[in-house]
């Protein structure tokens, strides 16, 4: 179930990404995959497989807003049931961009959902904070790594490796940066 789901988000992404490079707009995407752990304040702490997901629109070049999703995939034991673990949450994302490389910080809330057995569900809101890095192979695609953490006192913690492929990049990024 969860591998179908993650499939389906995956072609919607790409779908929708088609829409977008056609109108040669500020918007881009991202797919990683990440090691998680979450670290409710119960005490019952798990390791996961993450999938993660985001949508984004620049504002102007060190500005942009993102809204992050994501779900386990794996788990290192047995403790979590289904549906496990995920989240969803809008982000303001303050970029530092320099050539090849993009240094940004997240900031935002999140809502976070953890099914655990005994009948034990811990879902929360609460701050979402975050940084990251992009290192560009070509002018609209890039290598991530970021790490998050969703909650202050319930912690859902995610440290990620994926790609980000980003509409019309030359003109939102560099002016300067010529069409090859």
């Amino acid at each position: 179930m969860r591998t179908g789901t993650a499939i389906a988000l995956s072609l919607v992404l790409l779908l929708t990404g088609q829409a977008w490079a056609a109108d040669g707009s500020r918007q881009y995407f991202g797919l990683s995959g990440s090691d998680a752990q979450f670290d409710p304040a119960s005490g019952q702490t798990e390791d996961a497989g993450n999938v993660n997901a985001k949508l984004g629109y620049f504002v102007n070049p060190y500005v942009s807003v993102e809204l992050h999703m994501g779900m386990t995939v794996t788990t290192q034991s047995s403790s979590v049931d289904d549906p496990g673990l995920g989240y969803v949450a809008p982000m303001l994302r303050l970029n530092l961009p320099y050539e090849q490389v993009n240094v940004y910080s997240l900031f935002g809330i999140a809502s976070v959902r953890g099914k655990f057995p005994g009948n034990y569900d811990d879902n929360y809101s609460d701050a979402a904070f975050g940084v990251g890095m992009e290192l560009y192979g070509s002018r609209n695609t890039a290598l991530t790594l970021e790490y998050m953490r969703y909650g202050v006192d319930d912690i859902y913690k995610t440290f990620g490796l994926g790609i980000v492929h980003y509409f019309d990049w030359p003109r939102v990024y560099n002016p300067r940066v010529s069409d090859r």
